[in-house]
């Protein structure tokens, strides 16, 4: 699975011919529905987006999954898109590749009570940095209003996720 992701983001980056619509100095902000696969619920994230130089933008995340099954998860991102125009400047692809850092927590006091157990059993949060490969599609609306549908899995130890993403933007 990771090497056909490694394949699909090199032949994105590969394609030059197609010419995108954004450019530096753009700024856009928006929200996002997440199925995470680790904590196997749904989340609700946040994100602003600055494109650095023309085609290349960069993400500032953060996504809350709800909790389940006494474990709740967040996490924060700082990825890089590179914006392909596949149709009449509203159609863009691109790779996702970025840094992160999750947390996973346990809710001791819920689990002791729900399965009486000894509520002095003590579970550690799992805080970890790891790396976003993926890709993502944006579908832009209006001139201001986009629609993105994207996939990242977040390498981690312990705690690999894969995050199915759907979204809005509003360009600023």
């Amino acid at each position: 699975m990771k090497k056909i992701l490694a394949l699909v983001c090199t032949v994105l980056l590969g394609i030059t011919a197609a010419s995108a619509q954004a450019y530096k100095g753009d700024v856009a902000a928006g929200i996002n529905l997440n199925y995470g696969s680790k904590i196997e619920n749904l989340g609700l994230g946040a994100k602003f987006q600055y494109t650095i130089i023309d085609h290349v933008r960069a993400e500032v995340g953060f996504n809350y999954f709800f909790k389940k099954n006494f474990e709740s998860m967040w996490d924060a991102n700082l990825n890089a898109h590179y914006l392909i125009n596949v149709y009449q400047e509203k159609l863009y692809l691109y790779p996702i590749v970025g840094l992160n850092f999750s947390s996973l927590s346990f809710d001791e006091k819920g689990f002791a009570k729900e399965y009486g157990v000894d509520p002095g059993v003590k579970h550690e949060d799992i805080n970890r940095f790891g790396l976003n490969l993926g890709a993502g599609a944006e579908y832009r609306i209006t001139e201001k209003i986009g629609l993105s549908l994207e996939y990242r899995h977040t390498i981690l130890k312990d705690i690999d996720q894969g995050v199915f993403s759907i979204g809005a933007n509003y360009k600023f």
